[in-house]
């Protein structure tokens, strides 16, 4: 048997080789995963303006860090960077708790550790925010191409009788398209009074559904008699999801999109897990001109709603898959993007703003936008390119959506957007 202080030799020795390999893998994923022009023929000109476009909105924006990919469809691939991903000199573990002077002897260029600012990256991990609901939206759609459901079930068909008001009437359909009538449980007074008490906290998805149906006014309008955004029809579809395809909402995303689409780097927290993995931005809030670090805020506020992790690659790759159908049949892709109006939950009919089965529509541009916890980020194909945009801020200096609009002007100095 080992003594202890054989066992605290080893220890510190794996510590010291774990900090090695971490060092040698981080100094090659700037080569391999950096940023720059990474599909080799990006057009130069466009890529300094690219580039510049991003610093400039740094510097009007004021947010932290941000990133920036774009590609051309069937063609070259560029990712650029501007700002810090990190203002922390702290290191994060693998359960997320703050473990100081891990790598105090080493340098490690990392988003989570060492003694400065560390510049962004365009490989890093982020949380994706309402990202997520692209995501749960294909997941339904593929149980509906496998018989599993059906578009027009209704909620109680699946959660029970009386599950939530009219949920008797209420489709999935109606559901992912927010006209569903559903109040969001994140404009309740009890919910934010809940989470700011400790955002730290662990949410049950069936407590975020109680938090809408038992507030003052569940219902904003009947089905289909309106449009309202509300995170409590994706949760509920979540909790759906799970019952149709008889497995957790993580282990069906993962079978299911992950893996097929070889998404190595997006994946689903579970639980407790505030961790995000190595290497990571971090994600602020803005406290009166101070950078508070929200990176390790519950993302079970969210669930299936808003829960997911990805990279800029990953985010880039995912909306050229939606684009591409590289998951679903034309018929259900043709579905995700039957556009209703944000204004009226009734046809677009040349309206500039839309949503569809977790796809909106905006001046042409069709993908998703995402915000939790200190991160906003948006994906989107706009004509002939696939664009993702990281801002590590979820305060009003993070315009992740302006990021993406002067990209497009950029490629398209002509179109009126």
């Amino acid at each position: 048997m080992l003594s202890s202080k054989s066992n605290s030799s080893r220890a510190t020795l794996r510590k010291f080789i774990m900090s090695a390999i971490i060092v040698v893998s981080a100094i090659s994923m700037m080569g391999a995963r950096g940023c720059g022009n990474s599909g080799g023929d990006f057009p130069t000109e466009q890529a300094i303006a690219l580039q510049a476009s991003l610093d400039q909105s740094k510097a009007d924006f004021g947010f932290p860090g941000g990133s920036l990919a774009v590609r051309e469809v069937g063609g070259a691939t560029w990712m650029g960077a501007t700002g810090v991903a990190t203002f922390a000199a702290d290191v994060a573990d693998g359960n997320g708790e703050l473990n100081k002077n891990f790598f105090s002897s080493f340098f490690v260029s990392t988003a989570w550790a060492g003694s400065s600012d560390f510049s962004m990256r365009t490989y890093l991990y982020t949380r994706i925010g309402s990202m997520t609901k692209s995501y749960t939206a294909t997941l339904i759609l593929k149980l509906v191409e496998e018989g599993k459901l059906r578009l027009e079930d209704t909620i109680d068909d699946w959660m029970g009788a009386g599950y939530y008001p009219n949920s008797d009437i209420i489709t999935i359909r109606q559901l992912l398209n927010m006209t569903a009538g559903i109040t969001s449980y994140t404009g309740t007074g009890t919910f934010y009074a809940r989470y700011t008490a400790d955002p730290t906290q662990e949410f049950l998805p069936e407590e975020l559904v109680s938090f809408a149906r038992d507030s003052v006014a569940p219902n904003g309008f009947a089905p289909s008699a309106g449009w309202n955004y509300s995170n409590t029809n994706f949760v509920i579809l979540g909790l759906i999801v799970e019952k149709a395809g008889g497995a957790s909402f993580k282990e069906l995303i993962t079978t299911k999109i992950i893996e097929p689409l070889g998404l190595s780097y997006t994946s689903v927290p579970v639980g407790e897990d505030r961790a995000v993995p190595a290497e990571y931005v971090s994600g602020y809030k803005d406290d009166s001109g101070t950078w508070v670090d929200a990176t390790l805020y519950s993302p079970t506020i969210a669930f299936s709603a808003g829960n997911m992790i990805s990279t800029l690659p990953n985010m880039l790759k995912w909306i050229e898959s939606i684009h591409e159908m590289k998951l679903l049949t034309e018929y259900s892709t043709n579905q995700m993007m039957e556009f209703v109006s944000m204004t009226t939950g009734g046809p677009l009919n040349g309206g500039t703003a839309g949503y569809g089965l977790g796809l909106s529509y905006h001046k042409g541009a069709v993908g998703h936008a995402g915000e939790i916890n200190g991160y906003k980020v948006i994906v989107n194909k706009y004509k002939n390119y696939y664009f993702a945009v990281i801002v590590n801020t979820d305060s009003a200096a993070g315009n992740a959506e302006e990021v993406f609009w002067r990209a497009v002007r950029v490629l398209y100095p002509d179109d009126n957007v």
